[in-house]
């Protein structure tokens, strides 16, 4: 049996100033793919060791990952896009396996992975099984379920479970082509945003959550349910809350499912309030000395993983004002302060200010600024999440203030690991403070070294009402006062005879 893989994996921010174009993209083809996805914890890995294990021939075609931002490029995506279709008609496999994160955006296109995947109908036919693997941040669309025979995403956030993912939507694949299974999928949308209490194993979406394993552990014929926390920073019609179901041949089962766990979330709509840390409050306790450092905190305003350009300077001026016998590690975006570095040179020193060159009402941080290395950005992650994935800082520079030591990048960039700051020669022992621009998922690659802290700092990413200025999503509770919605479910199907087991 032969499987065509490829992956495109970035999560828009619809107000960004920034495009995010080919610099920010680590690509992988062919032999490089296979390679990474081997060791590696995303779903591509995951659904590749799957079908190595179930005896298929993979076809690889491309893989294509960058941090979330601002829209790509519509000549970008255009390219691989037509890259990865040409692949499909090319190689003319038996069925295809999409790692996708299911909220990119364009410069024009609201839904391009709904385009994609259309595209790819259009030249593999209808007969030709298509699977796809998401991000549960994802903004789930009926152009992607109508394309796609099955489209499920991960369960856990932080994501400790892309893998797995893969690994399932892999699994289903082999089996519909084998026709042992004929997946029906139930969808249903909630006019509905959060942007806190959103880890999924703890307050509200853990109950729910629950209830989702409830569910499947009492109906044999449900293959999957999913369940899709639409992000808070892509403002795109019918950006929503979105669950879905797969069945066995089952469109009431599937249907009843994704009801019953709709009405459950539209009842806790008003749970999901923010509860994370004071910034003095965090800094004070650990001047007292009573955690063990060095304490990361997660800058939830300025979260380059959920979009934001990374350019925020809130914790920094607190620590280097307020907090001067903090040993403090800081990655900032600005690729105009890394120039300035390159040409002062190691050992340099010069006045400037930092930050606030991306992102509106950002105050910039000036300091007198020593140059300690100069780097060209390139790592792979430790993991757990996205491990063994090659990743860009864009061209860096490390420079030092008093307390503080910024990593300044050129591009907006992954930080939840602790190999982003190692592998640009900065040292995270004995250190009190070490930033992070993440609001979950560096908890789960920092946990190791201290205690993880997610601190209220103003920003993009900390989504409260009225701070987005939504068009095309709403209306969306709670930015408008909604009745409550129908939620009737909506079937989607290619089902074909499945043969006797």
């Amino acid at each position: 049996m032969r499987i065509f893989v490829s992956s495109l994996f970035h999560e828009g921010n619809s107000f960004s100033r920034l495009k995010t174009g080919p610099g920010s993209f680590v690509i992988a083809r062919s032999a490089s793919l296979l390679g990474k996805a081997a060791g590696s914890r995303s779903s591509l890995g995951g659904a590749c060791r799957a079908l190595t294990h179930l005896g298929c021939q993979i076809l690889p075609g491309i893989s294509a990952v960058a941090p979330p931002g601002g829209p790509v490029e519509d000549s970008l995506f255009g390219q691989l896009c037509a890259e990865i279709v040409a692949g499909v008609e090319t190689m003319r496999p038996d069925g295809i396996y999409l790692d996708l994160h299911g909220a990119m955006i364009t410069e024009s296109l609201d839904d391009p992975e709904g385009a994609l995947i259309a595209a790819i109908r259009e030249v593999a036919g209808p007969e030709t099984i298509i699977a796809v693997s998401l991000d549960l941040h994802a903004h789930v669309t009926k152009t992607m379920l109508a394309g796609a025979d099955l489209v499920l995403a991960c369960k856990e956030n932080p994501h400790t479970d892309y893998d797995t993912a893969g690994e399932r939507a892999a699994t289903l694949l082999v089996e519909t082509i084998q026709r042992r299974i004929a997946p029906v999928t139930a969808a249903i949308w909630l006019p509905l945003i959060f942007g806190a209490q959103m880890e999924t194993a703890r307050g509200p979406l853990s109950s729910l959550h629950a209830r989702r394993r409830e569910i499947l552990a009492h109906h044999p014929s449900l293959l999957d349910i999913s369940i899709c926390n639409c992000t808070t920073l892509v403002d795109v019609p019918g950006g929503a809350q979105c669950i879905t179901a797969i069945a066995n041949g089952d469109p009431a089962g599937a249907k009843d499912a994704v009801e019953d766990l709709a009405r459950m979330l539209w009842d806790m709509r008003d749970a999901f309030t923010p509860d994370f840390t004071p910034l003095e409050t965090a800094l004070a306790d650990v001047a007292s000395g009573r955690p063990s450092t060095p304490v990361i905190l997660g800058d939830q305003g300025d979260r380059v993983l959920a979009g934001a350009a990374g350019d925020g300077t809130v914790i920094m001026s607190e620590i280097a004002r307020h907090w001067p016998n903090l040993n403090a590690v800081v990655p900032v975006t600005d690729p105009e302060a890394v120039l300035r570095a390159q040409r002062s040179g190691i050992g340099g020193v010069f006045e400037a200010a930092i930050g606030g060159s991306l992102s509106k009402g950002v105050v910039p941080f000036r300091a007198k600024w020593s140059v300690l290395s100069l780097g060209n950005g390139y790592f792979v992650h430790d993991g757990p999440y996205l491990k063994n994935e090659p990743a860009t800082l864009g061209n860096t520079a490390v420079l030092q203030s008093g307390n503080l030591t910024v990593l300044v990048t050129s591009l907006p960039g992954f930080t939840q690991d602790p190999a982003a700051f190692r592998s640009q020669g900065i040292e995270l022992d004995g250190r009190d403070v070490v930033v992070v621009k993440s609001g979950y998922h560096f908890k789960i690659s920092f946990g190791s070294l201290g205690a993880c802290v997610v601190v209220d700092t103003p920003g993009i990413s900390n989504y409260r009402r009225g701070l987005l200025p939504f068009t095309k999503r709403r209306p969306v509770y709670p930015e408008d006062m909604i009745e409550d919605p129908a939620l009737a479910a909506s079937i989607f199907t290619r089902i074909r005879p499945t043969n006797p087991t």
